[in-house]
């Protein structure tokens, strides 16, 4: 068994067998509300059927977070495995997961003093801080200390990156950037942002195409005209949409040195406001450790 404990939410979008591999806990990053009644993402309501349920009255879904007890719940059954324990959560710039994870570890550093807990911003979400967990987990896999662990967490959160296309903006008022009227009116017009993460964990527009292959091409000059290296990792997150995300990795594969490409589903949690059709894809080279 690892010395480290490796925990994340499942914006993460981690696959159940490499979860399994690196004894990644995965926790939902909120509760889902359809309607009045409460789901958990994974447990209860499956990623499809949430996407069937946001496609059939997206005003009839909506989230709760998570309080600091859950999170400390979480944390005593790790401790039971390990006292070293590190939690690497969703952008604190989109969430207030990394404030209530803190809560509950200062409670835990009372309850249980033996208990090392590392709270980590990952400052993004979806593929990239899938790869960073990855990365972390690998490390823990090889025995490193939590300090070692944390390093490498570090190391691969400087040079991770994602962006992320809309399939449509007929549900983006969710999020609060847009009036319904609006988002239904850019709907029509068949408009798809293309978005970027920044270092600081935010979301930025950055340009806007008319249909898929234009965006996919997008996406793909993004990254090449962020990084120095031909040769990357890639994590693809779909929403409700595995067709797209086959064809570009296809698209990755015939413009990259891909050394693993991984794709996964993305969190109704997020995908509420992004909709249907999003894809997000994060990247990295290798992270030497």
């Amino acid at each position: 068994m690892a010395k480290v404990m490796v925990m994340t939410d499942r914006v993460a979008g981690i696959p159940r067998e490499l979860a399994e591999e690196y004894q990644i806990n995965v926790i939902p990053a909120a509760h889902i509300i359809f309607d009045g009644k409460d789901y958990i993402e994974g447990v209860t309501l499956s990623v499809t059927e949430a996407y069937q349920l946001i496609k059939k009255d997206p005003d009839k879904f909506t989230t709760s977070a998570l309080n600091p007890g859950y999170f400390l719940e979480e944390y005593q059954k790790l401790s039971q495995k390990s006292p070293d324990i590190l939690h690497i959560v969703l952008s604190s710039a989109l969430s207030a997961n990394f404030k209530t994870a803190n809560l509950a570890a200062e409670t835990l550093k009372k309850e249980s003093p033996k208990t090392n807990l590392r709270v980590f911003d990952a400052k993004t979400v979806a593929g990239a801080q899938g790869l960073i967990v990855l990365a972390a987990a690998r490390a823990a896999a090889q025995g490193k200390s939590l300090d070692e662990v944390v390093k490498v967490a570090e190391k691969a959160r400087e040079n991770t990156r994602g962006v992320m296309m809309l399939d449509t903006l007929r549900y983006v008022y969710r999020t609060g950037r847009m009036s319904k009227l609006a988002s239904r009116i850019a709907a029509l017009f068949n408009i798809k942002p293309i978005n970027k993460m920044n270092k600081d964990g935010t979301l930025e527009f950055v340009d806007k195409v008319r249909n898929r292959e234009a965006g996919y091409q997008k996406l793909i000059d993004l990254i090449k005209a962020d990084v120095e290296t031909n040769s990357l990792h890639f994590m693809v997150m779909h929403a409700a949409a595995p067709e797209m995300a086959e064809r570009f990795s296809d698209l990755l594969r015939q413009n990259f040195d891909c050394q693993r490409i991984l794709i996964s589903e993305y969190s109704p949690v997020m995908g509420y406001g992004a909709g249907p059709g999003a894809i997000f894809v994060g990247y990295h080279p290798d992270i030497e450790f």
